[in-house]
C-alpha cells in the first residue's frame, strides 16, 4: 500500500499569492529522492545576479512542500494535501514506474490539473525509462497516465518534457542530479538554463576562491602542527587530501561547464573567464615546492585538462598557453618515472602515484601533445605523437595484458589515421585506420562494453571518408553502411540510450553524404537524410533545450534543402518548382534555428559558419528559382543572401587567418555572387568578385596542405570568368579561361578516373571550349598538361 503525507513545514513565500513555491508528489518508494531533492532545492541560494534584478526577493527558492502522512485510510486527498496543492506556485512529480502506479501521485496531479496549473508541472525521472508505464509494452516507463492527458496537434497524445535526475553511465543520456536540479530551480525562476548556469559559474567561481583559501590554511596548519609528530603527519595527509579534492572539485566545475556550453549554450566568455580564473586557482591550490608524488601527479594532470579546455575554446590566445602546459606536465611526468619510493612510501605512510596510472597519463600527455601540433600544421609531430602512444599501449598491454590497454592501443591506431590524413597520406591513414578497426574488434570478442561499440562505429566512418579520397569508392560504401548498422545496433540494445540515438543521426547524416559523394544518387542520399530526420525530430521533441540536438537537426536541414535543390535541375517544371519549394523550407527551419542557437553565444565560430553556410544555401536556391522562372525578385533575394554569407566569412576569416578551411569558403561564395552580378549586368563588381575568389584560391592550392579536391574550385572560379567574357564579348578571353578550367579539372581526373562529377566538370567544359572556338577561331588551342 502507498504511504503519501504531509510535512508541516513553516509558512513562508511561494511565488507571487502562494504559500509554497512547489510541491514534491512522489511514491513512498522514492523517499529517499523526495527528501535529498527537498533538501538540495531549499538548500539553493538564488545567484545574486538574479536577486539584483528585483523579481526573485527571496535568497532560496523555499519553501518546498513534501507530504508525509498516511493517506491509507482515506479513499481520496486528504484536506491537508488538497490545501497545500492550492497554495503551491508550482508541482514537481518525481517519476518512475512506482510513481506511474500510485494512485495517490496520479490523484495530485489530476487535483493540480484540475486547478488550472497544467503548464506548472514538473518532470523529473528519477528511475526508469522516458516513456508511459505500461505493464506489458513499458513496464519501466516512468510517466504516470495522468501526466499524459494532453493531445499533440496530429491528436497523438504527448509526453512531459522531463529532467533526468539518474547519473549518465555507460553512455546513457540522465541529467545526473545537479544538472537536473538546475534545470528545475531555472523553471521555477522563469528564466533559462543558459542564464542560470552562467549565473551559478560565477556563484561557483567565487566558491572556488573560498576552497582554495580553506585548503591552503589547513595545508598550512597541518606543516606547522605535524613536525616531527605522528598526529602532525596524519593532519599532513588529511591536509593533502582535501587540498586533493578542492583541486579536483574546481576542475569538474569548469569541465562541467564547458560540456554545457555544447549542449545548453553558455557564452564563449563564460567560458574564457572560467579558464582565467582556473590559470590563478590551480597555480595557488598546487606549488611547485616540496609538495608530495601524488600531489605533483595531480598536478600534471591538472595542467592536461586545463591544457583540454583551452583547446576547446579554439582561438590563438588559448592556443598559445597549450605548449607551456605540455612542457611542464612532460618534465613532471619524467620525474615521477625517474625517482625512488621514498622511506615514508616503503614502510606505507605515504602515498605516490601507481607507475600504470602515470603511464595513463602519458597517454594524455601525447594525445595533448598531437592536438597542439595539429593545430600548428606540424603534421609529422602529430604523427611521431601517435606513433609513441602505439608503443606505450602495445608496451603495457603486452606487461599486463589489461582490456583498458588493449582499447588504448585501438585508439592509438585510430589517432595514427587521423593525423596521417590530415598531413595528405591516404595510404598511411586507410592502414592504420584498419588496425584500428581490427583491434577494436578483437576488444569486441572479448568483452561487452557497448562503448567498444561505438568506437568501431566512429573508425568505419572515418575510415569511409579516407578510402572516398583513395578512389576506393565501393569500400567506402561498404564501411560507412557498416557504420550505420553498428549504430543502429547500439540504438536497438539500448532505445532510450539518447547519446546512440545522436550517433544514429550523425552516422545516416554521413551515410547521405556518402551516396552523394560516391554514387551521385539524390534519391538515396535523401532517404539516409529522412531516416535521420525522424530520430532528430524524436531528440528535439524530447528536449528543446538541447542546444547540440538542436545544431545537428539544423545540419541535417541543409542537407535535405540541399538535396531537394539538386533534384530542381529536371525538365518537370512542376517537380522542379516543387523541389525547390520544399528546399527553400528546409533551409528556412535550418536558418530560424541557426540564428537561435547564436544569438546564445555570437563569437562561437562554428556556429558563424554555420549561418553563413545557410545564407549561402538560401543564395542558391533564390538563384535557382530565378532560373526557372526569371522572377528578377528572387534574383535580389539571391544577392542579398550571398552578400550576408559573404560579410560573415569575412569575420570568420579576420578572426582565424590562416585557417585554409576558411578561405575555401569565402572564395566559394565570393563566386557565387560574381554570377549573380553578372545577371544583373554588373560586370565590373562581377570581375572584382571573382577576381578576389581567383586569388584566394591559388593562394590555397599552393600551400603545403593543399588537398586535391581545390583544384576543382579553381577551375569553378576559371570557368565563371569565362562566362564573364563572354558576356563581354571578349571571346579570346573566354576561351582561355575555359582551356585553364579544362586543364585542372583533366589533371584531376587522371588521379581519380572514376569519380562522376570530374568526367562531368570535363564534358560541360569541353562543350563550352567548342562553343567559344566557334566565336574565337584564331585563338590557338591551350596546350594539354
Amino acid at each position: 500500500m502507498e504511504k503519501k503525507s504531509a510535512d508541516a513545514i513553516p509558512v513562508g513565500e511561494g511565488g507571487e499569492g502562494y504559500r509554497y513555491r512547489a510541491f514534491i508528489s512522489y511514491s513512498s518508494k522514492d523517499r529517499s529522492a523526495a527528501e535529498k531533492l527537498q533538501r538540495s532545492l531549499e538548500s539553493y541560494r538564488i545567484p545574486r545576479p538574479l536577486r539584483r534584478s528585483g523579481i526573485h526577493r527571496n535568497e532560496r527558492v523555499s519553501p518546498i512542500f513534501r507530504d508525509r502522512s498516511d493517506l491509507k485510510a482515506s479513499a481520496d486527498l486528504g484536506q491537508t494535501i488538497k490545501d497545500a496543492l492550492e497554495n503551491s506556485e508550482y508541482l514537481i512529480v518525481l517519476c518512475s514506474p512506482a510513481a506511474a502506479n500510485s494512485k495517490w501521485v496520479d490523484k495530485e496531479i489530476s487535483f493540480f490539473k484540475e486547478l488550472g496549473r497544467s503548464d506548472n508541472i514538473i518532470a523529473v525521472i528519477v528511475r526508469g525509462v522516458p516513456a508511459v508505464n505500461h505493464p506489458v509494452r513499458e513496464p519501466e516507463g516512468a510517466f504516470p497516465k495522468a501526466l499524459v492527458g494532453l493531445r499533440s496537434g496530429d491528436g497523438s497524445l504527448t509526453e512531459p518534457l522531463a529532467a533526468d535526475i539518474q547519473e549518465p553511465t555507460d553512455g546513457r543520456g540522465g541529467d545526473g542530479f545537479n544538472l537536473a536540479k538546475l534545470k528545475i530551480v531555472a523553471t521555477l525562476l522563469g528564466v533559462s538554463l543558459a542564464e542560470l548556469t552562467q549565473r551559478q559559474a560565477e556563484v561557483d567561481r567565487r566558491q572556488r576562491r573560498v576552497a582554495q583559501a580553506v585548503a591552503a590554511g589547513m595545508l598550512i596548519l597541518a606543516v606547522v602542527a605535524g613536525i616531527g609528530a605522528w598526529i602532525a603527519l596524519e593532519q599532513s595527509r588529511m591536509a593533502e587530501r582535501r587540498l586533493q579534492n578542492a583541486v579536483e572539485s574546481a576542475a569538474r566545475q569548469i569541465g562541467a561547464t564547458v560540456r554545457y556550453r555544447d549542449r545548453y549554450g553558455v557564452p564563449s566568455e563564460v567560458i574564457e573567464e572560467l579558464l582565467r580564473s582556473a590559470e590563478v586557482d590551480f597555480g595557488k591550490l598546487i606549488s611547485d615546492d616540496e609538495t608530495s608524488p601524488m600531489l605533483v601527479f595531480q598536478r600534471a594532470r591538472l595542467n592536461l585538462e586545463l591544457a583540454e579546455l583551452l583547446t576547446l575554446v579554439d582561438d590563438e590566445q588559448s592556443q598559445q598557453k597549450v605548449t607551456p602546459l605540455i612542457v611542464e606536465t612532460a618534465a613532471t611526468l619524467d620525474r615521477l618515472e625517474q625517482r625512488y619510493p621514498s622511506v615514508l612510501e616503503w614502510i606505507g605512510l605515504a602515498s605516490a602515484p601507481d607507475p600504470a596510472a602515470i603511464a595513463m597519463l602519458r597517454l594524455k600527455l601525447l594525445d595533448a601533445e598531437g592536438q597542439e601540433r595539429t593545430y600548428a600544421g606540424n603534421f609529422n609531430g602529430a604523427i611521431a605523437a601517435a606513433q609513441s602512444r602505439v608503443t606505450l599501449s602495445e608496451a603495457w598491454l603486452s606487461k599486463t595484458g589489461s582490456l583498458s590497454w588493449h582499447r588504448e592501443l585501438a585508439q592509438g591506431h585510430c589517432r595514427l589515421g587521423a593525423y596521417n590524413y590530415q598531413r595528405g597520406k591516404l595510404a598511411a591513414s586507410a592502414a592504420a585506420y584498419e588496425k584500428c578497426l581490427e583491434t577494436t574488434r578483437s576488444l569486441i570478442q572479448r568483452r561487452h562494453d557497448p562503448s567498444d561499440r561505438g568506437d568501431l562505429m566512429a573508425a568505419l566512418s572515418s575510415l569511409a571518408t579516407t578510402l572516398v579520397e583513395m578512389d576506393r569508392r565501393s569500400d567506402a560504401l561498404l564501411r560507412q553502411r557498416e557504420a550505420a548498422e553498428t549504430a543502429k545496433a547500439l540504438v536497438s540494445a539500448e532505445p532510450q540510450n539518447t547519446e546512440y540515438q545522436r550517433t544514429e543521426l550523425v552516422t545516416l547524416t554521413r551515410l547521405g553524404d556518402m551516396v552523394l559523394s560516391v554514387e551521385m544518387d539524390v534519391s538515396r542520399s535523401l532517404n539516409a537524410y529522412e531516416q535521420a530526420l525522424l530520430i532528430s525530430d524524436k531528440l528535439t521533441r524530447s528536449d528543446s533545450s538541447r542546444l547540440d540536438w538542436q545544431r545537428d537537426r539544423s545540419l541535417l536541414l541543409e542537407r535535405l534543402a540541399s538535396a531537394h535543390l539538386r533534384l530542381a535541375d529536371n525538365a518537370d517544371v512542376t517537380r522542379s518548382f516543387e523541389n525547390l519549394r520544399q528546399a527553400e523550407q528546409y533551409a528556412r527551419d535550418a536558418f530560424e534555428i541557426a540564428e537561435r542557437i547564436l544569438n546564445n553565444d555570437p563569437l562561437n565560430q562554428e556556429w558563424l559558419r554555420d549561418r553563413s553556410v545557410l545564407e549561402e544555401r538560401q543564395g542558391q536556391i533564390a538563384f535557382a528559382t530565378y532560373k526557372h522562372g526569371g522572377d528578377t525578385r528572387k534574383l535580389e533575394d539571391s544577392a542579398r543572401w550571398y552578400a550576408k554569407a559573404i560579410a560573415d566569412r569575412r569575420v570568420i576569416l579576420k578572426a582565424d587567418a590562416e585557417r585554409s578551411f576558411y578561405k575555401l569558403d569565402l572564395a566559394v561564395v565570393l563566386v557565387q555572387f560574381g554570377e549573380v552580378a553578372m545577371e544583373t549586368r554588373e560586370y565590373e563588381q562581377a570581375e572584382r568578385s571573382l577576381r578576389e575568389a581567383l586569388l584566394m584560391s591559388n593562394d590555397l592550392i599552393s600551400s603545403n596542405e593543399a588537398q586535391p579536391i581545390w583544384l576543382r574550385e579553381v577551375a569553378t572560379v576559371h570557368a565563371a570568368l569565362a562566362k564573364l567574357y563572354q558576356k563581354r564579348e571578349n571571346f579570346a578571353d573566354a576561351l582561355a579561361e575555359i582551356q585553364r578550367a579544362i586543364a585542372l579539372i583533366r589533371d584531376l581526373r587522371r588521379k581519380f578516373p572514376d569519380i562522376v562529377q570530374y568526367r562531368r566538370d570535363e564534358e560541360y567544359l569541353v562543350g563550352k571550349q567548342s562553343e567559344l572556338a566557334k566565336l574565337a577561331p584564331e585563338v590557338p588551342e591551350w596546350p594539354q598538361p
